[in-house]
């Protein structure tokens, strides 16, 4: 970071791009629509939050908006929310932000992005200290990704409770204390880390 001193080191990058700690100090319940992911930059892990906002179209053709995420990747990922999760999204103007003005580009974050989608869209929040990691295939199922253990130990080391992993290497994911939650598909997915309506 740089500073008036000249360049400093940042001790916990994490925490940069995250709007309140993990540990719950901060009173702030969570709100629809926003949900952490687990991304690489390199070989470090990430914790990014990122924040969607799904909104009746007043428009003959729906906007599709983002920021630090690829157009191309947000449709593929609602076409599969409408077709594999049942969201009706054709109708509404969707708009995607990663916060600190980071760019996410590696697949891993794909589960991520469609959970604050679906937040967004049924109104429901993601669960309390929750992180998501996994690519979404146009089937619906999660694929695997890389580095799992590492994306596994930072969210433990940041205070989450629980992490969202593909099923296919639940078993890889070990990590201090953290709740591992296995997910075969996105449907399954929106099922278990939606919480209830606001």
């Amino acid at each position: 970071e740089m500073t008036d001193r000249g360049l400093a080191e940042v001790a916990n990058p994490s925490a940069a791009f995250l709007s309140a700690p993990a540990d719950g100090s901060a009173a702030r319940p969570p709100a629809p629509g926003t949900a952490v992911v687990a991304s690489l930059e390199g070989s470090r892990p990430l914790l990014v939050e990122v924040q969607a906002l799904v909104s009746t179209s007043f428009y003959g053709t729906p906007q599709r908006v983002t920021s630090g995420f690829d157009g191309r990747r947000l449709a593929v990922l609602l076409a599969v929310l409408e077709r594999r999760v049942g969201l009706r999204l054709g109708r509404h103007d969707v708009f995607v932000s990663v916060t600190g003005g980071l760019t996410l580009e590696e697949p891993g974050t794909d589960l991520g992005v469609a959970l604050a989608v679906a937040s967004s869209f049924r109104n429901r929040p993601v669960l309390d200290r929750t992180v998501a990691v996994g690519e979404v295939s146009l089937s619906g199922e999660l694929r695997r990704v890389s580095r799992l253990d590492a994306r596994v130990r930072e969210a433990a080391q940041l205070g989450f409770a629980r992490i969202g992993v593909p099923a296919a290497q639940a078993d890889e994911a070990t990590g201090g204390g953290i709740e591992i939650v296995p997910l075969g598909t996105l449907r399954q997915a929106c099922e278990q880390l939606l919480g209830s309506r606001e």
